[in-house]
């Protein structure tokens, strides 16, 4: 069975799950290509895996002769790898391949995997066009993969998509080697009597790290002896860093941005918080567990499914600033509670979380029988 991966920009999580997915199919005999924009080292593992890569660059910006352009180069490509499945992660890879899978005229099936929701940051007429889309292009799609049964719900009642249709497989939990903190914490001159609070997250605005820098002026108030380690990159890098400076904590706030060792960087976190806006499941959080850490993280998408309120974490509405604020100070004054919630949470996902060999098992299985 031939199947073409189609991905546009991704880093973090989704572009971990996307790399794991196609060595796992190719494991279980498919022959895979892969259409991505990663950078030449990904590319490098891939094809040295034995798969397929073709370069496919998606815009950030959708203007309608590139868009055309774009569309007419993958039903190009399309047509010249002649697959059995074309399978979508993600909003823009799910739209322009799948369309042109569609305009292709070939005999394919679709299927399509959703990491976050469709609709979200979108004004009222672009949702109204993307939800028209998604009722359209859905009745030609053999079956969507969603990330978290909050997904799931969500396109079923919002879309419209029916439910039999819908797949819930959850992320892997990643089988990473024990992380060694010791070299982080020397590396950015972090006391041992010092304590770390640490997120992991792509730098855009959905993400709430703007959120998480104003709690934290009133943390590091508080707790002087406290710094802040933020992991990741993104667009909004150089405005979190001006606003860390405006509200007085740039020297208790730490940008790391993209790092390949980040198990070594949740090894020096004490605690872990996620102060996402919105999030489909967000896979920091699967981490977070199998680090023992105790969690802060917003009540939004499929996090409650992992997380439970004052069991194994504390979950704060989106958008709060005090109620993070709250939280990790609860976890600061109380070293118990925090231990507590750190080792139910690794219990948790050591019983319930699934290794990148059974998400493979799910999504090959998905997959053939979407090919019937």
């Amino acid at each position: 069975m031939k199947i073409m991966e189609i991905i546009g920009e991704a880093e973090g999580g989704m572009k971990g799950h996307y790399i794991s997915l196609v060595k796992g199919l190719k494991a279980e005999g498919a022959k895979v290509i892969t259409l991505c924009n990663f950078p030449k080292d990904d590319i490098r593992k891939l094809e040295a895996a034995g798969i397929q890569v073709k370069s496919f660059p998606f815009s950030r910006i959708i203007r309608p002769f590139l868009f055309l352009w774009k569309l007419m180069s993958l039903i190009y490509l399309i047509r010249m790898s002649d697959p059995h499945i074309i399978h979508c992660h993600g909003y823009k890879a799910g739209f322009l391949g799948r369309m042109a899978g569609w305009l292709s005229g070939m005999p394919i099936t679709f299927v399509y995997t959703v990491h976050n929701f469709v609709t979200y940051g979108r004004g009222k007429i672009a949702s109204w066009y993307i939800r028209l889309f998604e009722q359209w292009m859905g009745k030609k799609t053999q079956s969507i993969i969603c990330v978290s049964k909050a997904l799931k719900t969500s396109l079923n009642e919002d879309i419209g998509i029916p439910e039999g249709k819908l797949h819930v497989i959850y992320n892997a939990v990643p089988n990473w080697p024990p992380g060694d903190g010791k070299p982080i914490r020397e590396k950015y001159k972090i006391g041992d009597k010092e304590r770390v609070i640490g997120t992991v997250a792509r730098l855009i605005p959905s993400k709430g790290i703007h959120v998480l820098l104003t709690a934290m002026s009133g943390v590091l108030f508080k707790y002087p002896n406290t710094k802040l380690l933020i992991v990741g990159s993104g667009p909004e890098e150089n405005h979190l860093k001006k606003l860390s400076e405006s509200l007085g904590i740039a020297r208790q706030t730490v940008f790391a941005a993209k790092v390949s060792n980040v198990q070594d960087y949740y090894a020096a976190f004490d605690i872990f918080v996620l102060p996402t806006l919105s999030e489909g499941l967000g896979i920091t959080i699967l981490e977070a567990m199998t680090y023992e850490l105790p969690i802060v993280a917003t009540s939004v998408g499929g996090i409650p499914e992992w997380l439970t309120h004052e069991k194994n974490a504390i979950l704060v509405p989106p958008n709060n600033v005090f109620a993070i604020r709250t939280a990790l100070q609860s976890y600061l004054e109380n070293a118990e509670l925090a231990e507590k919630h750190g080792r139910q949470a690794k219990q948790d996902i050591l019983a319930r979380g699934i290794s990148e060999e059974e998400m493979v098992k799910q999504t090959w299985l998905v997959l053939k029988e979407a090919a019937l």
